[in-house]
């Protein structure tokens, strides 16, 4: 994502995990067994976006570490440390209980956020 002259990317901080059915690359990530991500309920912490999703159902996972990404909204996230959740669709919202992250960037249902 990119603010002025600023781009904001991952910084190669990326796990290998067993996914459930269903996530593609790009969701928003929730724990859903042992090393096992997923799109998981509405209101679970989020933890991880999914970067690649591989046939035989392992996929990258860009975790707390990886630096600034890029990921799809409910709406438009306030900006600076929030509580983040996924919404069991793919994508991230603000919601009790979730991963404090700091929002970059949001604009338009995507933020850049550092996980």
């Amino acid at each position: 994502m990119r603010s002025g002259d600023l781009v904001f990317k991952g910084q190669q901080f990326h796990l290998t995990k067993f996914i459930d059915a269903g996530a593609v690359a790009g969701d928003a990530l929730t724990h859903t067994g042992e090393a096992r991500v997923g799109r998981g309920a509405d209101g679970a912490p989020f933890v991880a976006k999914c970067e690649k999703v591989e046939r035989d159902g392992v996929a990258t996972v860009a975790e707390g570490g990886a630096g600034y990404i890029d990921i799809a909204t409910v709406g438009t996230l306030p900006l600076g440390f929030q509580t983040l959740v996924v919404d069991g669709a793919g994508k991230v919202k603000v919601g009790a209980g979730g991963t404090r992250c700091f929002v970059n960037i949001a604009r338009d249902g995507i933020a850049n956020i550092k996980i």
